[in-house]
């Protein structure tokens, strides 16, 4: 085979004329750039912060989808009262009798209670008092207004209501003609 001198060689019909001198001017360009501290410190930190990002995500998820071994701890300490606290009771007359529900929030306010709710209970006919621990478990705040009206432990119970802005709930009931409401 013969070889063609350079100048009569085919070039490409879709080739630009110039294409080869802009390749070589990039070239030579890139080749010149000095180096950019700045730009190259940016890069690394946005790769970090990409980096933190994936992490915390990945967190989040892990900690979303945990193993469902887990069980909620509930302490005591922060649900009862301190003892120079006042602690905030409702009083509900659950026997029907106008004015009782009244008579026993003034009482138990004289003996250090805060009674921000007296009202009707839901039911007229409750037979016997009802106090109710709403905030501590062990009901330590249900037996210091127990002890007040002069009831044993076995009148109070524990239902936790977060709806509720109090810590006790009195239910008066058609024995409060028996109940102690004089002052120790």
């Amino acid at each position: 085979m013969k070889r063609q001198p350079p100048s009569q060689m085919a070039s490409p019909s879709r080739a630009k004329p110039n294409s080869n001198a802009a390749a070589a001017k990039r070239m030579a360009k890139a080749e010149k750039a000095p180096f950019d501290l700045k730009r190259s410190f940016f890069s690394v930190l946005l790769w970090g912060l990409g980096i933190v990002n994936v992490l915390l995500i990945g967190s989040s998820v892990r900690n979303h989808f945990a193993t469902g071994n887990e069980h909620t701890m509930i302490s005591d300490t922060a649900e009862v009262a301190e003892p120079n606290q006042i602690l905030k009771i409702e009083v509900l007359n659950g026997c029907g009798v106008d004015g009782v529900a009244r008579k026993f929030a003034d009482y138990l306010k004289k003996q250090g209670f805060d009674p921000v709710t007296v009202t009707n209970f839901e039911r007229h006919d409750i037979p016997r008092t009802m106090v109710i621990d709403r905030t501590s478990n062990t009901s330590v705040n249900g037996r210091k207004v127990a002890q007040s009206l002069g009831l044993s432990e076995d009148y109070v119970s524990y239902l936790a209501s977060p709806e509720r802005l109090v810590a006790v709930s009195v239910i008066i009931g058609q024995d409060y003609k028996g109940l102690q409401l004089a002052p120790k």
